[in-house]
């Protein structure tokens, strides 16, 4: 593989993970980025798109088996704005992967192929500050808190136990900061800095509502997972499930607090407790990212303010 010429295939599209991807990648002009979706890429560049239903339609594998790299980023995500169906998680984020993986095998693919799990996989839990490993979370007995979560350990399970001549990667993602947080919106970020912004114009905004927060979690960017995932492939290390660990790890109230002090607006006591999360009895969601630390010799480190200090 010529790691400074690679033919990329994305599948999914429109997507946060698959558009930060193809974005990446189609920067290196002598790449070629195909990606394979149902709706044609929207406000990004790429090389080549190839129409496809995964759910009822087959991709062209002959084409396929020519990538050096594979990247599955068509995964069905839950939000609280959105409704998705269960039966949509299970089949985009175990069926269809799975089926793909067996068809590389079969066919004799040579190439590498990255696939992607969640924090969520982790399970409710009440253990303050736990850095969760790899086995941890493939083997863990704790209860999962929606089917999104279920779907996605169910894969990676999978990937654990899966073997194949070609090189594959199962990469378990924390929470990230994307571009879309720094715009207004009904997520926690956008919807907090949308408020500091209005109270920093003297726009006299609407109290915040915000929930406990309690739970902890741990911040990367998504441009530092990118990077994270792009060193793996260019220094082929061995196959396997990783971490990406890194960042921050700290409550919602923290990173809630924190970004009120980036913008020097006052954060009042009563903010909190208004609302309660879906997922608000899981303690800590914390990746322990060593193993991969151990095969890069780095992992992400931005602070939030290294992050959010651009917002204002």
């Amino acid at each position: 593989m010529n790691i400074s010429s690679m033919k990329i295939s994305i599948i999914g599209s429109n997507g946060m993970l698959s558009k930060a991807l193809t974005k990446y990648y189609v920067k290196n002009k002598s790449n070629q980025v195909i990606v394979y979706g149902l709706d044609a890429p929207k406000d990004y560049d790429y090389s080549e798109f190839i129409q496809v239903n995964l759910l009822k339609g087959s991709l062209n594998y002959d084409e396929l088996l020519t990538s050096d790299v594979i990247f599955y980023a068509s995964g069905a995500g839950v939000q609280a704005a959105l409704s998705t169906p269960s039966s949509l998680m299970y089949a985009l984020n175990v069926n269809v992967p799975i089926e793909i993986t067996l068809q590389l095998k079969l066919r004799g693919y040579q190439g590498i192929y990255v696939s992607f799990g969640s924090y969520m996989e982790i399970g409710i839990n009440n253990v303050d500050g736990k850095r969760f490993t790899e086995s941890e979370i493939v083997c863990s007995p704790l209860q999962v808190s929606n089917d999104y979560a279920l779907s996605k350990r169910l894969y990676g399970r999978y990937m654990n136990d899966f073997q194949a001549d070609f090189t594959h990667y199962h990469f378990v993602l924390p929470n990230m900061f994307s571009e879309d947080d720094l715009k207004p919106g009904t997520r926690l970020v956008p919807y907090t800095l949308q408020y500091l912004q209005d109270y920093k114009a003297g726009k006299n905004p609407e109290a915040p509502r915000f929930s406990a927060g309690l739970q902890t979690r741990q911040f990367i960017t998504l441009e530092e997972m990118i990077l994270t995932v792009d060193k793996s492939v260019i220094k082929h290390i061995p196959s396997g499930i990783y971490n990406i660990g890194g960042g921050e790890f700290l409550s919602i109230r923290s990173l809630i607090e924190r970004l009120f002090a980036i913008y020097h607006v006052p954060c009042d006591d009563s903010f909190f407790g208004k609302e309660t999360r879906r997922d608000g009895d899981i303690k800590s969601l914390c990746l322990c990212g060593d193993k991969l630390k151990m095969e890069l010799g780095e992992q992400p480190s931005a602070t939030i303010e290294d992050i959010f200090q651009a917002s204002i």
